[in-house]
């Protein structure tokens, strides 16, 4: 499976061994595709979940400080900090993210997945039927065996056994793609397509990758271009520095928005191209607050609760019920909303070492983000009124205090426990996320504009795109869900050619 011999030519190349471009691998070797190079820049080492591997507290630090984790590499640099930049960047390793994301799986709302933003045909694939069956949603769902609290969390509704109303909010438990492990609440993983091929509690190796070969510790310096088609790609093996051409009929650019965005600007420059700069960059704005109280004065379900949000506040909100082992439960809520793609958002790359283009990012909230902000605020303050109800708090003296956006006073690293553990009992407590990371970043290769409709760059055949940078348009979801359907879509796609 994992072969130390680079192979100088592939059928199909694909550029990053993470959630999208092992889930695309895995549906290019379910359609019987062979001679696929999946390509990755980290190494391979232990493919487990960090939480299967570590216990819940190093699980999170791992997570939300990422300098304590040998595999995280920020690939580019940020004219625009804290956005994108500190715990902003890649996990550089076989699995990827998929090996630190918690499992939530949501569709993109229908008031932000449809036209002009998104293709019709893509629209109808995702949610209607796809050749002739049952949509990509509902497929990758059913796999998932969350079809039905998708369908629940989709239409705010959900039986009386398992939704949880805090005041006038009704939410519904958080559709997840996750297994706990050997019985223990604190051992579990999310999916991550290496499942297909290893098991996810030992994490050994016990299906054959037939058709497919993965080489880690090679990272990808560009798209070679020949007649205005991409026909391979310029590697460095870290290992030793050596660099070499891999000759293709087809490149798949799977490493992640910025160092997508990175490729494809050289690739097209390449071509003559007058601009290295992609714009339409966006991130998930997030921010919430925290509290703790005795369990005994809890009164809520352990538990991730989830309430869709609609086109005017263009967030979901989510609430993590967690019992401490101390006799204090935390609750954590937060926002998840949706920051729209502008052109004054963007990846820009000059020239750098060999063939390597050098990548900068720069980001800056608009009037409409500004707008979202401040509903998303609007909203939290209404439901901690309801929620200081439930938990007999007296909110005078405990209103929510936020800090500026662009400079905030508290991250979400704020939940780690040598910080929380000191905060007072009672008292909520806020944060926000600077933009780039919740590791949700996207939008710079969309779907109808940069790519075709069949995932192909409009201006150069045989290099390909896939997850999240090619959304036009995010909408409030958590990208996976989307990301491992349209991977499906890709791979019937190349399967044809």
């Amino acid at each position: 499976m994992i072969s130390s011999t680079i192979p100088k030519r592939a059928r199909i190349v694909i550029v990053g061994a993470g959630l999208v471009g092992l889930e695309l691998a895995k549906e290019l070797q379910c359609l019987g595709v062979d001679e696929v190079l999946v390509l990755e820049a980290g190494p391979a080492g232990d493919s487990r979940h960090i939480s299967a591997v570590y216990d819940a507290d190093d699980a999170l630090r791992l997570w939300l400080s990422p300098e304590q984790d040998e595999h995280f590499k920020r690939t580019w640099s940020s004219d625009s900090a804290p956005h994108f930049d500190a715990n902003s960047g890649l996990r550089r390793r076989l699995g990827g993210r998929s090996l630190y994301w918690y499992g939530t799986v949501l569709p993109i709302e229908p008031w932000a997945l449809q036209e002009p933003w998104w293709p019709a045909s893509i629209v109808t694939d995702l949610t209607q039927s796809w050749q002739g069956g049952p949509s990509l949603y509902d497929r990758v769902a059913a796999d998932l065996g969350v079809l039905d609290d998708i369908h629940a969390a989709a239409l705010g509704n959900s039986t009386p056994t398992n939704a949880v109303a805090v005041g006038h909010f009704n939410l519904v438990p958080t559709p997840r793609a996750s297994r706990n492990h050997g019985g223990a609440e604190d051992r579990w993983s999310a999916y991550s397509p290496l499942d297909h091929w290893r098991d996810p509690d030992s994490g050994h190796m016990v299906r054959a990758a037939e058709g497919i070969i993965f080489c880690c510790d090679v990272e990808v310096l560009s798209v070679e271009v020949a007649d205005g088609a991409a026909c391979g790609v310029q590697v460095r093996q870290r290992s030793t520095e050596v660099e070499w051409s891999i000759s293709a009929d087809a490149v798949v650019l799977c490493a992640g928005t910025v160092e997508n965005s990175r490729l494809a600007i050289g690739a097209l420059a390449h071509e003559g191209a007058e601009s290295t700069r992609l714009g339409g960059l966006s991130d998930h704005i997030v921010q919430g607050f925290m509290i703790k109280v005795p369990t005994n004065a809890c009164g809520l379900p352990p538990g991730s609760y989830v309430k869709r949000g609609d086109e005017e506040a263009r967030s979901n909100l989510f609430m993590h019920v967690l019992q401490m082992p101390d006799d204090l439960t935390v609750i954590d809520v937060r926002m998840t909303g949706e920051q729209l793609p502008e052109g004054r958002n963007f990846v820009e790359c000059t020239p750098g070492d060999s063939a390597r283009f050098e990548a900068n990012v720069h980001v800056e909230p608009s009037l409409v983000d500004v707008s979202l902000i401040a509903k998303q605020r609007e909203v939290l303050e209404g439901f901690w009124s309801e929620l200081s109800d439930v938990l007999n708090i007296n909110t005078s003296g405990s209103a929510l205090h936020f800090a500026d956006f662009d400079q905030p006073e508290r991250t979400n690293v704020f939940a780690l426990p040598e910080t929380f553990d000191v905060a007072p009992q009672g008292i909520p407590i806020t944060w926000s996320s600077p933009l780039g990371t919740e590791d949700h970043e996207g939008g710079t290769l969309a779907l109808g504009t940069i790519l075709s409709e069949r995932h192909e760059f409009a201006r150069m055949s045989k290099l390909y795109a896939a997850g999240p940078s090619t959304f036009p348009r995010a909408g409030a979801a958590n990208p996976s869900l989307t990301s491992l359907a349209l991977a499906r879509r890709l791979a019937s796609i190349l399967a044809e050619n």
